[in-house]
Parts: structure tokens; C-alpha cells; sequence
């Protein structure tokens, strides 16, 4: 049956690359959609992965890491307090104005580190080096965004003018951009506070690195007993970002909606092949049902023409968002091909084309045997 289904399938060569281009559109938007979505939520949450930290305190109420209040200097103080707390740093996140040549303002997000030890921030360097950023005045924006900060072919050493201060680009990154679109600032701590007006020792966010995971909840308790603060743990605070940003603002539901739509044509365009197919050798199948086939054998003439247009089709898809994924970085839109987004892809189009196949499916077991006698 399996031969004699695919020869089916091949002998109308156009409504075969039809199906194969159907599935392989649907595919490609579907990989694209799925790994966009991964890929909002990595970008919405970069700096809490990346930034490290077991532990993050936080002004009460805070619901996303764009969104910190300035902490006090004391506040430090109660986080280290802690035996159990082995290494307490300061991080400051704040939007401010920037000034661009043409006398526009672009907003920008300020990004101040302590520096020294691990992990490394910034974490992706394209030119210059961590110890590039010592120094008053020194900072890294990231290389897509060079051309929104009008900054010119040769960055290395251009002037920008952030709030009432004048800075230094003296390195580059590479792919960090914020969910927000406003570019990232990188600079040592000191002089983020300088630029964002924070008073010395202050910061958005205090990174918490605990001598024993046990004790997290005596450090998560102590903290919070402080009616100003709030303490998560690096997880739950990602996934707090990423609810916000990709659930709250609709970016997850427009996603979804295009990626049923790449199903929804892809199924209509599959069902439909199948369908004709089947409906030009509905006389051919009842002899074979004439002849002793069982329904599972007919079934089969079905489910392996929606398996091999699955695999080609799907194959193809996959293909194709690889490519769009590599076009799509260059404009600093992330499109994640993880195995788990595959994985997911795959089982979509595999669920497309059986979907598809229900209506053919339903065709060759309707059909009677004395059909053939007509």
C-alpha cells in the first residue's frame, strides 16, 4: 500500500509541489513564530541571565527588571548582614535621555556594573576589552545600535551626551538589545551613578550569592522583613519579565495568532491535496476493499501520502527559518531554533498533516466495495 500510495501522489507532479509548498510555508511560519516568541522572551530577560546573581533584591512591588526603584545605601547593608550571604553587587538600570547629533532625543537604558569577578558584564564583547571600561566616562552600546545612536563608521572614542553628562564609547557589543528597544548603556557602576544621579553606594538592584542554596529561605525571610524590600530568586524574577513584557503586552497572543493562521493555511492546502487524490482513486481503493483489504491497509494509503508531505514539506520549513533566522539577527530580531522549538514545530506539523488527512481518511472507509462493479 505504501508504494502504491506514493505513486499516487507523484503522478499529478503540480498538485504535489502545491502540497509541498503549502506545508513548507505553513512550516516556516510556524518555526519563525514559535522561535520568535522564545526569542522575545530571551530578549526580555537578558540581563537577569546574564547578569548572575542566585538572589535579587528589589524595591517593594517591583514587577519587571525594567522597571526598579533606587535602593538605599543601607539596604546593602541588610542583604550582607546575612552569614550566608557570600558576595553582594550592585546593579543600576535607568532610562535617561540621550542626545544625538542631529539634536534628537533617544531614550536609553543605563546599565551601571560593579566590575571584577564573574560573570563577565558585558557579557558579549564584538571590540575593545572588560578593562576598556575603566576609567571615567567610559561605556559600550551595542553594534546594532550604532546607527540609531547616530554614531559614526568609526565608534571607538565618539563622544555621546546622556543626560547632563558627556560619556566615551570605548567598546562594542555584540546582540544585546533590551525587549523595550531602547539601547543599552554599559558602564562601571560609578559612573552609572554618576549619570543617573543616584546618591554613592546606591543601585536598582542588589545580585545575592549565597554560601549554601539551603539557606535561601532564611536570606529570602530577612529581607523581606524590611517592609521596603523584596527578594526572588533569579528564576522567578526571569519569569516575571517575561510574563510581563511577552504575556501583558499582547506580543504573546499576536505570535499565537500567527502561527494557527501558517496552520490553518497549511491544513487547508494539505486537506485538499489528500482529498483530490483520493477522490481520483476511490475506484482503485474499492477493489482493493473488494479484494480482502482491511481498513488499516486502505487508512495507510492515506497516512503515507500526509507522512511524506510532512517530512518534505516540514523539511523544507525548517530550511527556510533557518535562513530567515540568520537575515533576522542582522536586524537584531532574535529567532530561537533550540531542539525544544523544534520539537515543537515538528510535532505542529506533524499534527497539521493528520489533521489535513481526517477528511481523506473518512473518504476511503466510506467507500464500498461494489463501487467498483459501477
Amino acid at each position: 500500500m505504501r508504494r502504491i500510495a506514493l505513486l499516487s501522489l507523484a503522478y499529478d507532479r503540480g498538485k504535489l509541489v502545491a502540497s509541498v509548498a503549502g506545508v513548507a510555508f505553513a512550516a516556516t511560519l510556524l518555526v519563525a513564530q514559535i522561535g520568535l516568541y522564545f526569542g522575545f522572551l530571551e530578549s526580555s530577560s537578558t540581563l537577569i541571565r546574564n547578569a548572575g546573581g542566585q538572589l535579587w533584591v528589589m524595591a517593594r512591588g517591583t514587577a519587571v527588571v525594567d522597571n526598579g526603584e533606587a535602593l538605599s545605601a543601607g539596604s546593602r547593608s541588610i542583604v550582607a548582614s546575612h552569614p550566608c550571604v557570600t558576595r553582594v553587587r550592585g546593579l543600576v538600570m535607568s532610562f535617561l535621555p540621550l542626545r544625538k547629533p542631529d539634536g534628537s532625543l533617544e531614550a536609553v537604558q543605563v546599565i551601571g556594573f560593579e566590575p571584577g569577578g564573574e560573570p563577565l558584564m558585558p557579557w558579549s564583547l564584538a571590540r575593545g576589552l572588560p578593562h576598556d571600561l575603566s576609567g571615567p566616562g567610559r561605556v559600550a552600546v551595542d553594534a546594532l545600535d550604532l546607527e540609531k545612536l547616530q554614531i559614526g563608521p568609526e565608534p571607538l572614542g565618539a563622544k555621546l551626551n546622556i543626560g547632563t553628562e558627556e560619556v566615551q564609547v570605548a567598546a562594542i557589543t555584540s546582540g544585546i538589545r533590551s525587549f523595550t528597544l531602547a539601547p543599552y548603556v554599559f558602564a562601571e557602576i560609578g559612573d552609572a551613578r554618576r549619570i543617573a544621579h543616584l546618591g554613592t553606594d546606591q543601585a536598582h538592584y542588589w545580585l545575592v550569592d549565597l554560601a549554601r542554596p539551603e539557606c535561601r529561605d532564611e536570606v529570602v525571610a530577612t529581607v523581606r522583613a524590611h517592609g521596603d524590600l523584596d527578594i526572588h530568586d533569579r528564576a522567578t524574577f526571569q519569569r516575571m519579565t517575561e510574563d510581563y513584557w511577552v504575556a501583558g503586552s499582547g506580543a504573546g497572543t499576536a505570535i499565537g495568532f500567527s502561527a494557527l493562521l501558517g496552520l490553518v493555511v497549511g491544513a487547508v492546502i494539505v486537506g485538499q491535496t489528500l482529498y483530490a487524490v483520493t477522490k481520483e482513486h476511490l475506484r482503485e481503493l474499492a477493489t482493493l476493499k473488494a479484494l480482502g483489504a482491511t481498513p488499516g491497509e486502505v487508512i495507510s494509503f492515506v497516512t503515507w501520502q500526509a507522512a511524506v508531505l510532512a517530512f518534505v514539506g516540514g523539511g523544507l520549513g525548517f530550511l527556510f527559518a533557518y535562513v530567515l533566522s540568520g537575515s533576522t539577527a542582522a536586524i537584531g530580531l532574535v529567532i530561537v531554533l533550540s531542539p525544544l522549538v523544534l520539537f515543537i514545530s515538528a510535532s505542529a506539523v506533524l499534527g497539521m498533516c493528520a489533521i489535513a488527512a481526517l477528511w481523506s481518511i473518512r473518504a476511503v472507509l466510506t467507500v464500498e466495495a461494489a463501487e467498483v462493479f459501477k
